[in-house]
């Protein structure tokens, strides 16, 4: 297993370049669904924790309240590839939120979404019934890079939270 720094500038650049995922949840059922996510990923003492603005559906908080493992995907044309394995939770705290918001609104596009993109969350921006982002607490990283892939490197570095 590697630390979690021995991955850290791949996995900031493929999640950053690669912007969207495909992102998992398992329903009550243990049947899964999967659905396209826009996270930001930080690295935070030495962890990494992402952040995704996604609706608060009613089918995806149901998904979330009976299990909240999300499995996210990232995909390349070159094949580097991501994986991120994290527990989600709905932000709640006003504080994290202004700073999810502020997140969004300042890292550069395409992976940040600037204040044009928020505006549709109305003048109240961060404190609007709408604005819903989801933190992603990652237990599990797995990175692959492309160069790696024709010679059948088919398992990359991989982190876990201890």
């Amino acid at each position: 297993m590697a630390a979690f720094s021995d991955l850290e500038a791949d996995f900031l650049r493929i999640t950053a370049a690669t912007v969207f995922c495909t992102a998992t949840t398992v329903d009550g059922a243990g049947r899964p669904r999967g659905r396209i996510l826009h996270p930001i990923f930080v690295v935070r003492a030495g962890r990494p924790l992402g952040w995704a603005l996604t609706g608060r559906t009613p089918l995806k908080a149901r998904h979330l309240a009976a299990n909240p493992h999300v499995s996210c995907a990232y995909w390349s044309p070159s094949h580097d590839t991501v994986f991120v394995d994290a527990i989600a939770t709905w932000v709640e705290d006003d504080a994290e939120k202004a700073a999810v918001y502020a997140l969004f609104r300042d890292t550069p596009l395409p992976l940040g979404w600037g204040a044009e993109g928020l505006a549709g969350y109305g003048p109240g921006e961060w404190r609007e019934p709408l604005f819903t982002p989801l933190r992603l607490d990652p237990w599990r990283v797995q990175v692959m890079t492309g160069d790696a892939y024709p010679a059948g490197d088919l398992t990359g570095r991989v982190w876990h939270h201890p």
